[in-house]
């Protein structure tokens, strides 16, 4: 009996140690410091999916682009359809793919490049059943708004991996389309 309570309190003891694991790597509210304004041309369900993710690694949002400290954009959001296998006894359509690009690119309030523009690819197969139209379209919803969350969670670890210290100490870097004839050079990188 002795031991089982020995055994138990042991047990507790080291589960009770675990509570405050957390993965290796892993940032407090995933890297969002900053106030961030997501601007979008022509990318509705990517800028909603994008807030969403956001605000769940813990960023907050800003409302107008004098109060944010990072303005990302997010840009010519484009949804295609391809034909990836046909039945080949009756000639019909048996799996589509989906498939969506977007460009997107992230400045400081002031102007700076933080990211450039980049545009990136998600992609995604569902089976076609001619059948059930109803459930078809409503499978094409149900993998482009994921597409969208993809593309979101994607563009969110961009933001999260981005090097603002400079921010924090209100640095006044001239904005990229300035120029005084020097080149800049990253500390870090040789161009």
């Amino acid at each position: 009996m002795r031991r089982r309570s020995l055994l138990i309190g042991a047990f507790a003891g080291l589960a009770s140690g675990c509570g405050g694991w957390h993965l290796r790597g892993a940032r407090k509210h995933g890297g969002f410091r900053h106030s961030m304004l997501i601007r979008d041309a022509a990318a509705p369900n990517v800028k909603r999916a994008l807030r969403t993710e956001i605000a769940r690694r813990g960023g907050s949002m800003s409302r107008d682009r004098s109060s944010a400290d990072i303005v990302v954009l997010v840009e010519n959001e484009r949804f295609d359809r391809r034909i990836l296998s046909v039945d080949p006894d009756s000639g019909k359509v048996r799996e589509i793919e989906l498939g969506l690009e977007v460009a997107y690119s992230a400045r400081a309030r002031d102007g700076r490049l933080l990211l450039p523009r980049d545009t990136g690819t998600w992609e995604n197969d569902y089976v076609f059943d001619e059948g059930s139209v109803l459930g078809t379209n409503q499978q094409d919803r149900l993998v482009r708004r994921e597409l969208s969350e993809l593309a979101a969670i994607s563009i969110a670890l961009r933001l999260a991996a981005l090097d603002v210290s400079d921010l924090e100490q209100g640095s006044h870097a001239r904005p990229d389309n300035a120029s005084d004839g020097s080149e800049e050079l990253d500390s870090e990188f040789d161009y």
